[in-house]
């Protein structure tokens, strides 16, 4: 899927995340009972406010190469009812790949890339909960002359080139909290991943949560 029909979707979400505490205060004068109930209890924008920090951890490779990679990210939802909730993210990530490459050596090469995204969640149950989310990375990849790793000799390192990419995680995962701190995990499976990237399309998260 290209950047094109991404966009305008992506302009529809970051709409509704602005208009989000207007719907909010709208749905607490002429919504149902649930909902006034929910927002006459926590009728203030910081009280819909939860917190929380995700891990990524992933593995991959074949007989040519092996990549690595360990992502942190914190991130910041708002309940607009108590089950669904809304928010930015942001990530940081570091790679480690190791490989032969085109002067007949292995090499190592450790790229760092970053994103922000927009997610939305829904809670079905006490602790488990469906996760969208659509995230525009910034990623520092290596060069690849066929399955070797491109080895650019005047500058005595493997290439690398910064590239820009869409991603769309859809998954689940399981919440463990009381209200206050919690720890959860999620599985996540990335629709616009192209088949030419290093990553697996699956991607596994752990994290922490406040207030959720």
């Amino acid at each position: 899927m290209s950047k094109t029909y991404l966009l305008p979707a992506w302009i529809i979400l970051i709409f509704f995340l602005a208009s989000a505490p207007a719907l909010a205060q709208k749905s607490k004068t002429k919504g149902s009972s649930g909902v006034t109930e929910y927002l006459d209890d926590k009728g203030n924008f910081a009280s819909h406010l939860w917190y929380g920090g995700n891990f990524n951890l992933g593995f991959s490779g074949n007989s040519y190469y092996s990549l690595f990679n360990l992502g942190i990210a914190p991130m910041v939802g708002y309940k607009i009812i108590e089950p669904l909730s809304v928010g930015p993210r942001a990530s940081i990530q570091y790679s480690f790949v190791k490989g032969y490459a085109t002067d007949g050596n292995i090499h190592k090469v450790q790229p760092l890339s970053y994103s922000i995204a927009a997610f939305a969640r829904f809670k079905f149950f006490r602790s488990i909960f469906a996760h969208l989310e659509y995230e525009y990375e910034n990623a520092e990849l290596p060069y690849f002359s066929g399955p070797y790793l491109y080895y650019d000799a005047a500058q005595a390192k493997v290439a690398t080139a910064r590239v820009t990419r869409d991603n769309l995680y859809i998954g689940a995962g399981y919440n463990a909290s009381n209200g206050g701190w919690g720890y959860e995990i999620m599985v996540l499976y990335n629709a616009l991943s192209a088949p030419d990237a290093l990553e697996l399309p699956f991607l596994i998260r752990f994290g922490i949560t406040y207030k959720y």
